[in-house]
């Protein structure tokens, strides 16, 4: 005959970590370059901020995932800010360039 044993009284149920997970990986992969397709670190933001608030058993991981996200929205925002910044230098450049002195070389 066999003999079943009572799980254990004092162990707590798991608690959910997917949205701390989840956001600590695509602050990670925001981190990698994957910052210039904004969607990732800012899907980022979104569960860091879900899973502060819904998990609260691991809000070091999710607290992670956070400022990772952030700094890598910040990244995305700044490059597409430069890259912006650069196109419209260039083109007031090109229109007030002389192009007078071009033809003695040809």
């Amino acid at each position: 005959m066999m003999t079943y044993y009572p799980s254990n009284p004092y162990q707590q149920p798991r608690q959910p970590v997917g949205l701390s997970t989840a956001s600590l990986v695509l602050g990670i992969l925001s981190m990698l370059g994957l910052c210039l397709l904004i969607l990732v670190p800012l899907a980022g933001v979104i569960t860091g901020h879900m899973g502060y608030r819904r998990e609260p058993t691991v809000r070091g991981l999710s607290l992670a995932g956070l400022i990772t996200s952030w700094v890598g929205l910040a990244i995305g925002v700044l490059f597409y800010a430069f890259i912006i910044w650069a196109i419209w230098f260039s083109v007031g450049y090109a229109e007030n360039f002389d192009y007078s002195g071009l033809n003695d070389f040809a």
